[in-house]
């Protein structure tokens, strides 16, 4: 039987080179191998862009959130009464700003003597050694009296140079007067120890000045630097008038 020439194969369609060998089996096999390999590398380099998209749009994402909650979340706002540079409260001695807070005058009553002698004397008013100002009577407490006036230091004077000795009758009468330093520290750890036994008994009725922040670190400055000075001069005391606290049952 005559073999067929090359252009008579039916389906071989055109080409220009003759000489093309035929695929064998093992020419298929590398083909495949070779086709294979171009895919793993195209993959590999379509997964590039992609990974890209995915982090671009996860930062973006994340960017975005921030912004929201940096609008969303309230700003902090300065306090006007604190504008001092330290953060230290400025304390007012005035027995309505101390009422404002939580503490020993909560829910107490304020009972006063007035602002003048003649009032204080009208509203039964009693003047205390101790504290250097006539108070309400349920707030003198005889006791404390007592022991700050054993020290004998507590005598008032007129004068600068101590001379003329006040009465104790009559120390309430005056504007002012003039004790010894010996005095001045007797009276300041006689306030803390009235202040302690007030609040250790939680003692339904005390008078202000225990209660007042301003004579406290008046008090603590004073000890402080007394230790190391060497003062000697007399301390001028003004007469005041002081409330009484009285808590509610």
């Amino acid at each position: 039987m005559e073999r067929k020439t090359e252009d008579q194969q039916p389906f071989l369609g055109f080409r220009d080179d003759t000489k093309t060998p035929e695929l064998t089996d093992d020419n298929t096999t590398d083909v495949d191998s070779s086709h294979h390999y171009h895919q793993q590398q195209a993959c590999k380099l379509c997964r590039r862009p992609r990974l890209l998209r995915d982090v671009v749009v996860c930062l973006g994402t994340s960017l975005f959130w921030i912004v929201v909650f940096y609008f969303l979340m309230p700003s902090p706002r300065t306090n006007p009464s604190s504008a001092s540079t330290d953060a230290r409260i400025e304390w007012s001695p005035d027995h309505n700003f101390i009422a404002q807070y939580h503490n020993v005058t909560s829910n107490a009553e304020l009972v006063t003597c007035g602002d003048t002698l003649a009032e204080a004397k009208e509203s039964g008013c009693v003047y205390d050694t101790l504290l250097n100002h006539w108070v309400p009577a349920q707030c003198y407490d005889r006791e404390f009296v007592i022991e700050y006036e054993d020290d004998n230091s507590w005598t008032a004077f007129s004068d600068f140079n101590l001379t003329q000795r006040i009465p104790v009758e009559r120390m309430g009468e005056y504007e002012s007067y003039y004790t010894s330093v010996r005095d001045h520290v007797n009276h300041c750890s006689m306030i803390w120890k009235k202040q302690f036994w007030t609040l250790f008994e939680d003692r339904k009725v005390f008078d202000s000045v225990i209660s007042n922040t301003a004579h406290t670190e008046h008090c603590a400055d004073f000890l402080r630097d007394i230790y190391v000075s060497d003062r000697t001069e007399p301390t001028r005391v003004e007469v005041g008038f002081a409330e009484c606290w009285v808590k509610r049952n």
